[in-house]
């Protein structure tokens, strides 16, 4: 059986925490590989401004081509409407193995708000999660939302809930990611403060040769 991670975001632009994360869940999970999924028409980021797809995707090929456990899915892209997780999940299955199994990778503050995503319950029931957590967060509101969803901690361990209908795992990466976003990043680039160490060497050079976020 094969393991494989989903990234999904906008990466607008993609950076080094978002590599730090794919690595620190190859190495802690031994998943095969990791998919990056970026989004075309992100239902959360409606007033949201996005650089164009082309150059989003360009940023994550120049990203990515280090780890060769990293792939890049163009499977949302490709979408002319709003992209859905769930979809997503559903489309992977349909096209793929049997023998894969999915791990959705997702962030504390995302899987807090997952009640107001589109088939969210649905979702629950369609995949794995892996929960990234910043330290010194307390988990007591995700441990009452998954309980609340069919979910009690494997053994009493709450670092690895199950769903009591579905079997499928929700584990927990407590640990030290880069603490940066893309927001910052653009924030950064815009007031002409110091950027480039938050981002890939290549992916730098690609934003200043593009003029990318300079308003």
């Amino acid at each position: 059986m094969q393991r494989i991670g989903l990234l999904g975001g906008t990466f607008d632009p993609v950076h080094n925490g978002h590599l730090q994360l794919g690595e620190k869940v190859l190495e802690k999970y031994g998943l095969d590989k990791i998919i990056f999924i970026p989004a075309a028409n992100p239902p959360h980021k409606n007033d949201a401004l996005v650089c164009e797809v082309g150059h989003r995707l360009e940023m994550l090929k120049l990203a990515l081509a280090y780890n060769h456990r990293f792939e890049l899915s163009e499977i949302e892209i490709s979408r002319a409407h709003l992209s859905y997780t769930f979809d997503t999940i559903q489309q992977l299955k349909k096209d793929g193995s049997s023998e894969v199994c999915y791990h959705f990778i997702i962030g504390f503050d995302a899987l807090s708000e997952i009640e107001t995503w589109y088939r969210w319950n649905d979702l629950l029931g369609a995949t794995n999660f892996i929960v990234a957590v910043r330290p010194g967060f307390s988990l007591k509101q995700i441990h009452h939302l998954l309980a609340r969803n069919g979910f009690s901690p494997d053994k009493g361990n709450e670092a690895r809930w199950i769903g009591d209908q579905s079997g499928n795992e929700v584990l927990f990466l407590a640990g030290d990611i880069a603490d940066v976003s893309s927001t910052e990043i653009r924030s950064r680039i815009g007031s002409h403060k110091a950027w480039d160490e938050l981002v890939p060497p290549g992916v730098a050079d690609y934003i200043i040769q593009n003029r990318l976020y300079t308003s």
